[in-house]
This record gives structure tokens, C-alpha cells and sequence, in this order.
């Protein structure tokens, strides 16, 4: 895979820019820390409380919202790819809620009611996310039926995510009382609270299939042609387009797995790149993950800042941003402009 000149260009001030307000997150908080002390921390050359809040409470926090964002939008960025429509993302296809469907039967059958504590290790909890994900493009493509149509498929996506949301309050409801506070928080999208354990697992999850997506580079570009094309040119439709979905539902259900529903990045993380280079995949996709995890880092620094002391969930900054942005471009798409 080989970036043009403007798009490495763009790649390296996303990179600057990601570690700058990176060092913020890192240095903000109630007990204010240089750069230098927070290099120091971070290579254990400084030992002390300021260390610990560093390496303990803020860089995982800040490496999460990271890993989340670039996940969401990498998947949003094949999504738009795949079904040729702008205004596809993993929230508005049903990845989103579908795996809040997963973690939630995840939950279900393994938590002991007794202690409220789980019977099982949390790592197998992206299975349940990704096959729950997953269902949801399925049932999309099945209602959708032959008659394939850019606008069908969102309007349809809309219908399978509200059905998905349906059945996330019925076993919330039915489940036990420790869902209901902690399923509200995490369906609006938090990263609160986050641990190593969870940057392990994200950061595994985001490499594999992450480096997956760049050897499907060429997949991805033969799909921005009509599907008779892509057929004269000797390529499988529905075999290419189930493995690229599954990417896409496997990157947004790591992102699920530990950021929970945090809306629509994956929507503006590909429009924004797709602005700043030009539509090839191998340009896109580095740029993606890049404004992607921009994008959450300005989230999780306001949420911690804009009412403090008190600290809202990411998503809903994601979500005031977003909501407006995709009227935007339905009012757009509807007159034929994007």
C-alpha cells in the first residue's frame, strides 16, 4: 500500500495533531502534569502520584478513545465503501446496537445474579458483539433482497437498528438490576474507568483486523464500481461484500466492546477524510483512523472539562455533533450532491 504525496503529507499533521491532544489528556486534570514529568512517567524514570495517575488512570483512558475512534471510523469508512452510500456507519446499520444485543446477552448468561460478577473471562465478549453485529448487516442484506438500492439499505439499517434497541431494553429490563445504571451509561458511550486490560484487548483486536483491511485494499477500490463491473472484472460480489462487512462489523464490535455505543464517528471520520485526500482506500484508510481517533479524543477532553466536576459520557458529544451532520447529508444526499 502506497500513500501519494498529499496524502502523507495529511497523515503526518493528523499524527502531530493526535499527540498533542494526546499530552493534553495527559496533562489536564486535577492534579496538572508537565510533558516532561509525563515522558519521565510513561518510561518509569519518575515514580511517584503523578506517575501513577499517569500510567494508571489517564493513559489508558487516553490510548482507549484512541483505538475507539479509529475503530468506528475504519468501519464506517468500508461501510460507505461497500454500499456505495454516504450515509451508512456502523450506528446507523445496526453494528452499534446489535452489539449492545451481544454484550448484553454476554452478560446475561454469564453473570452470577448472587454477587452481580461475572463467570467468565470479559475477553470473550467481543465474540458475542461480532456475531450480534454481524446479524444485523445479515438481516439488512436480507430485507434488502435483490432490489439493492443505496437509499434502501439506510432506510432498512434505521428499521434493523431500532429493532436491535427494542430487544436492548427488553433484557435490560429483564435482567438483573446492576444492567440498568450500567447498560444507560455505557449505550450512550463511556470510556470511564478504563484499565490495561482493556487497551490490551482493543489494541489486539484494532491491529488484526485493522491489518486485514489493508490487505483488502484493492477489494475495497474494485467496490466503488457498479456491481457489473466489479463482475466482468472477474471478482465475486457477494463473497467480496460479506468479507468486507465482516471487517466492518468486527472493527465496530472491538469499539462496542469497550467504548459501548458512541455515535456517529464512524459517519463524519470517513467524510472528513475523504475531504482531505482523494477517495482511493490506501489513502483513506490511514487518514480514517486518524481523524477517527481525533475525533474521540476531542470527545472524552470535553466531556471531562465542559461541566466539570462532572464528567458526561463521550457520546453524547459524538452524538450533538453527528445527529446534526447526518440531517446535513440526507438533505444533501436527497438532492443528489454527495
Amino acid at each position: 500500500m502506497k500513500l501519494n504525496k498529499s496524502s502523507f503529507g495529511v497523515s503526518w499533521i493528523l499524527i502531530i495533531i493526535t499527540l498533542i491532544i494526546m499530552l493534553l489528556s495527559l496533562s489536564l486534570g486535577e492534579i496538572m502534569v508537565g510533558p516532561v514529568s509525563i515522558l519521565k512517567s510513561i518510561f518509569g524514570i519518575e515514580q511517584g502520584f503523578a506517575a501513577v495517575v499517569i500510567n494508571e488512570i489517564r493513559l489508558p483512558r487516553t490510548l482507549i478513545a484512541f483505538f475507539v475512534g479509529a475503530s468506528l471510523s475504519l468501519s464506517g469508512a468500508i461501510l460507505q465503501g461497500v454500499i456505495k452510500n454516504p450515509l451508512a456507519s456502523p450506528n446507523i446499520l445496526g453494528i452499534v446496537d446489535g452489539g449492545a444485543v451481544g454484550a448484553l446477552v454476554f452478560l446475561t448468561i454469564f453473570t452470577d445474579p448472587k454477587n452481580n460478577s461475572l463467570t467468565t473471562s470479559v475477553f470473550y465478549m467481543p465474540a458475542f458483539i461480532f456475531f450480534f453485529s454481524f446479524l444485523a448487516l445479515l438481516l439488512i442484506y436480507g430485507f434488502v433482497g435483490r432490489s439493492y438500492s443505496r437509499n434502501k439499505i439506510v432506510i432498512i439499517g434505521i428499521g434493523v437498528s431500532a429493532i436491535f434497541k427494542a430487544l436492548t431494553n427488553i433484557l435490560i429490563v429483564n435482567g438483573p438490576v446492576v444492567f440498568i445504571k450500567e447498560s444507560s451509561i455505557w449505550m450512550t458511550g463511556s470510556i470511564y474507568g478504563a484499565n490495561w486490560s482493556q487497551v490490551v484487548l482493543i489494541s489486539i483486536w484494532f491491529l488484526v483486523f485493522g491489518a486485514l483491511t489493508l490487505l483488502a485494499v484493492k477489494e475495497l477500490n474494485v467496490h466503488q464500481l457498479e456491481d457489473e463491473v466489479i463482475k466482468s472484472l472477474g471478482s465475486n460480489v457477494k463473497r467480496s461484500r460479506i468479507l468486507l462487512l465482516s471487517l466492518s462489523a468486527a472493527l465496530g464490535a472491538g469499539a462496542v466492546t469497550i467504548g459501548g455505543g458512541i455515535s456517529f464517528v464512524g459517519l463524519i471520520g470517513p467524510h472528513i477524510s475523504r475531504k482531505l485526500c482523494n477517495s482511493k482506500f490506501e489513502n483513506m484508510i490511514p487518514i480514517s483512523i486518524l481523524v477517527g481517533g481525533i475525533i474521540t479524543l476531542l470527545a472524552d477532553l470535553t466531556s471531562k472539562w465542559m461541566f466539570y466536576p462532572q464528567e458526561l459520557p463521550i457520546g453524547v458529544f459524538t452524538a450533538a455533533i453527528g445527529a446534526p451532520y447526518f440531517i446535513y447529508l440526507l438533505i444533501k444526499n436527497r438532492r443528489g450532491q454527495v
